[in-house]
Parts: structure tokens; sequence; C-alpha cells
């Protein structure tokens, strides 16, 4: 058999985020010298936020509330949005060479595919779960799982995060969102855009049985076999040495030449069908729409086609030619009725939303400290 198909599990007990993101680099450093072989690792935490690596810490969360509560805060070392971690949400991650066999090397092929993987192994649970592309599995249009990575040398890490029993509340509360000093409609419409194992099967399976469910999903995918092991005593030397750094203001907070600042708008949009809202998260340069959300007194069929076109834009860069067809090529490829509201529609309310955030940002005040 070849060895590369057969990966050691690692199974972590909860740790804290400074301790999960030390062993993210560990595991990376030691695949990527050859020193381990392919890896999959089970992680949990303790109540954490993670901020991607380019990430402005201090615009994404709300510092003072999870100092206040003793919710840890860290930075990964992948890219990516920021994610709060209750205490029974699952991640697993596969570390690995880029020619391991089954494994495209189209990033988003790969992607794909290990995507399909989870959602193959939800299904076995009785989740009917789902790829959406760019990396996310959905049931119904909701978000369970997002996915990211990184690679280094010749070394890949895929990262997959399971929502088990989230509490949007407590997400709502920790991360700052443009939508924080909205009312219970806009928190509403969040709501609707995840949901989590509780939700689906009206209970919380037992750890060991959402293990197994990822290791059949990627097994009936891939193929692979998978071998319980332990942290060889490189790694837990490397360890040592990279936690303190880990733990460190400068990795959490990150230096000011080293992380992105965003800039938050709001705009309304009035459309023959009902208003549309956006609410979205550029870059500080007004060049790239970070996310967004559009909510509004419109009707639209299906419902999840809203989510879709989110996802759509996540990530475009501000340009007018860009933006129109986007939305237009979305529409032309999705199914969709909304009545009284045509693409130009949606174009004109983005277009609009840049223009609030180019005036946010040249305002002196814009990053005099956070959101709120």
């Amino acid at each position: 058999m070849d060895k590369s198909t057969v990966f050691r599990i690692l199974d972590s007990a909860p740790r804290t985020a400074a301790e999960h993101m030390a062993l993210d680099k560990v595991i990376m450093t030691a695949h990527s010298q050859g020193l381990i072989p392919n890896t999959l690792r089970f992680l949990q935490f303790k109540p954490c936020v993670l901020v991607g690596v380019h990430q402005n810490t201090s615009l994404e969360v709300n510092v003072p509330y999870c100092q206040q509560k003793g919710i840890d805060i860290n930075r990964r070392i992948t890219g990516g949005g920021s994610l709060y971690w209750g205490r029974l949400e699952l991640g697993w991650e596969m570390y690995a060479g880029k020619n391991t066999p089954g494994i495209p090397r189209k990033v988003e092929s790969m992607y794909r595919l290990l995507c399909d993987a989870m959602a193959v192994g939800l299904k076995t649970i009785g989740i009917d779960a789902a790829y959406r592309p760019v990396n996310d599995i959905e049931v119904n249009g909701r978000k369970i799982s997002g996915t990211g990575g990184t690679e280094l040398a010749d070394s890949f890490v895929f990262q997959c995060s399971l929502l088990v029993d989230f509490n949007i509340d407590e997400m709502l509360r920790v991360l700052r969102f443009p939508l924080e000093k909205l009312g219970d409609k806009a928190v509403n419409s969040m709501r609707e855009r995840v949901t989590s194992i509780k939700e689906q099967l009206g209970y919380v399976p037992e750890d060991r049985l959402l293990k197994q469910a990822v290791l059949t999903g990627l097994q009936k995918t891939l193929g692979y076999d998978f071998s319980p092991s332990e942290l060889t005593s490189d790694e837990l030397t490397m360890l040592a040495d990279y936690l303190p750094h880990f733990e460190s203001e400068d990795w959490i907070y990150g230096k000011a030449d080293h992380v992105i600042n965003t800039v938050d708008c709001i705009a309304n949009y009035k459309a023959p069908g009902g208003l549309i809202r956006i609410q979205m998260r550029l870059d500080e340069g007004v060049r790239v729409i970070k996310y967004l959300i559009i909510s509004g007194d419109f009707f639209a069929y299906p419902a999840r086609v809203i989510n879709d076109l989110e996802t759509a834009l996540k990530n475009t860069p501000i340009d007018r030619n860009r933006i129109t067809d986007t939305i237009k090529s979305f529409f032309q490829n999705n199914q969709a009725e909304i009545p009284g509201v045509t693409p130009e529609d949606f174009v004109e309310a983005v277009l609009l939303a840049i223009e609030r955030a180019k005036e946010t940002a040249i305002a002196p005040k814009s990053f005099s400290g956070g959101l709120q």
C-alpha cells in the first residue's frame, strides 16, 4: 500500500487557541521537512475567536467583550475571515503532500473534492449536506461548515470547521459586523444564513460519532486508511519553541504593516419590488469587497439565491464592470424570481454602498478604534 494514502490521526483534546495555532505551524513545518507522514488532525477549542492571518484584530473582534468573558483571541496561519468557536464545534485538518494520490493539484478542485467528502460524511448521520462554491458545505442553502488552507514547500493543509451547537448570538457579540447597530431583522437575516448539527438533528451526537462521520466521508471519497497516533518528539520540541510566539500580543493583534484595515458601510436602495439593504465590509483602500450581507423587504424565490449572490460577490474587486458582470452572470446562471427587482437594481445597490464606503474611508474618524 502507498504510504502516502495512510494517514495518522491526531485527536487533540480541547486546547487554547494559541496551542492549536502553534500546532498548525508545527505540523505544517514538520510535514514540509519530511519529518512526519500525512496527517489528519481533529481539534476542539476552548471558546475563542480566530482572525485570518492578514486581518486587523481590533477591527474584527469585540476585544473588551472577549477579555471580560475569558474568550481566547488568536490569529490563524491561514487567510480567510474571522471565526467564533464554541466548546462543541469540531475542526479537522488534513496535512499532506501535493503529490498525494487522489488529491487534485488545482486548489479549487481540491476544495470541491474535500468538501464533497465532508458532505458524504454528514449524510451518514442523516444530514443532507452539499458543497457550495468556493469553500463551504451547506444544508438547504445554510452554511454548516467552512474550509480553508495554505501550503508550504511541497505540503498543504486543508482545514474544515463543523458547526455542532453554534451560538450565533454569542458570535454576534464576539465579532464586529456592519450590522451590529441594526435591529432584530438584520440579526435574523444573519441567523438564517447558518445552521448546525444540533439544529438539523435535534440533538448533539457524541464526539466519536462526528469524528467517525468525517473519517467515513474521507474513506468513501478518497479510499484512504487512517491510523491513530500521537505527536512525535520533534513536534513536541517545536511546539515548546513556537508556543510563546503564538501567545504574544504581536501575533494576536498583528503589527501595523502586516494587517489589512477595513471599512464598513450600509446603504439602502429602493427598487420597485422593495428595499434592498447592503451591509458591506471592504478593505481600507476600498479596492475589494471582503464580504457583504444583502437584506430587505423584497421576496426572493428560492430564498437561498440571496446567500449565493453574496458568495459570488465576496472578494470581488471594486470595479463597476466587474461587479456588473458578476451580478448579471449570476442571475443568468441561476433560476431566481425576485418580483419587482432586477439584476440592475442589485448592481446599483452595491455601487451605492461602495460610494458610502469611500465617504467613510476618507473621514478622519474612520479608523480611530473599532467599529462600534
